[in-house]
């Protein structure tokens, strides 16, 4: 219960106390409301009536709001705070990233090159290896790891490690891509590949790591596995106090996950969703998922999960 009443303060503006005389739905007292306002005042009680903050006050100017059916919660000194949103999130892709194995913190190339020697170990030869969402801006060298590099880490497996469009691999990946010397790109879409003095490809790929022909050799989810992480994550979320989310790029197989936890009444944060768009498809397609999006009945004003926006890429990211 008393995580749930962090979801309370951004049911509306907090409230001076109710005058109607109405009872409260739920009280709780003895506690320590931080409100937040001008003066940052601390208040022993808060009431809820419906789904608003009616009251905050002292005990007993609170606690005169009791009805015969008001639930009554003793705080016994405890700290209310208003629940904290994070803006920018991807949700559902972070919930799945450690859902074949553990992945660990990384500072430096020479983590990266032992993760994939680790990985090299226990996925069988000829395997792709995957590594994405670590940012060169994290590693204290600021640079990818070269073709070479992931030779030497795992000669006997197509290695990609990629940070959203871009990617550096190996040579294996690179062969197994059919990227070679002689290869240009022609779908029309952004994207460089680096060579070095004499043509040849460095392995890294600039805004074009969608050329990289890899294969999951990890374990795949189920529709009902992406659902028990996401709770997991949001659990963990409602433990810091985060009761309120942006999930900034939804594909309409992710947003059923969050409309399947909605509907089951388990879904314990807000959620603004943007739905993708990918402003590099024709535009008869663009305008179709701009449509779709706009028709979803989860399209409208909803407490708990809105289609609030679209989300497109023009730069190929933050790096």
């Amino acid at each position: 219960m008393f995580r749930n009443l962090l979801l309370l303060p951004f049911l509306a503006i907090l409230a001076p106390l109710a005058a109607n005389g109405q009872p409260a739905d739920l009280i709780v007292h003895n506690g320590k409301i931080v409100t937040v306002d001008r003066d940052f005042s601390i208040r022993q009680a808060l009431a809820v009536r419906g789904d608003k903050i009616a009251a905050v006050g002292s005990d007993a100017e609170v606690l005169a709001l009791r009805g015969p059916k008001t639930q009554v919660i003793d705080l016994k000194g405890q700290t209310v705070v208003p629940g904290l949103m994070d803006s920018h999130t991807h949700a559902l892709n972070a919930s799945l990233y450690e859902f074949d194995h553990p992945v660990p913190d990384m500072e430096t190339i020479a983590d990266v090159l032992q993760y994939f020697r680790n990985r090299a170990k226990v996925v069988p030869k000829g395997q792709w290896i995957v590594l994405e969402q670590v940012f060169i801006t994290r590693l204290r060298e600021q640079r990818y790891p070269t073709r070479q590099e992931l030779d030497e880490a795992a000669p006997d497996h197509p290695v990609v490690f990629r940070t959203g469009p871009d990617a550096s691999v190996n040579t294996m990946a690179l062969k197994l891509s059919g990227i070679d010397k002689n290869f240009e790109i022609t779908d029309g879409r952004p994207g460089r590949i680096e060579r070095d003095a004499n043509g040849e490809p460095t392995g890294i790929l600039r805004a074009a790591s969608r050329l990289i022909k890899s294969k999951p050799s990890k374990k795949q989810p189920t529709f009902l596995d992406k659902q028990n992480r996401l709770k997991a994550l949001i659990a963990d979320y409602n433990k810091l106090g985060i009761t309120s989310i942006a999930d900034r790029n939804t594909d309409p197989e992710d947003l059923e996950v969050y409309r399947a936890l909605h509907d089951k009444g388990t879904l314990n944060v807000r959620v603004f969703i943007n739905a993708a768009v990918d402003a590099n498809a024709p535009v008869s397609e663009i305008e179709a998922q701009i449509k779709r999006a706009a028709n979803d009945p989860l399209h409208r004003e909803n407490d708990s999960l809105w289609v609030r926006g679209i989300k497109v890429f023009l730069d190929g990211g933050m790096l």
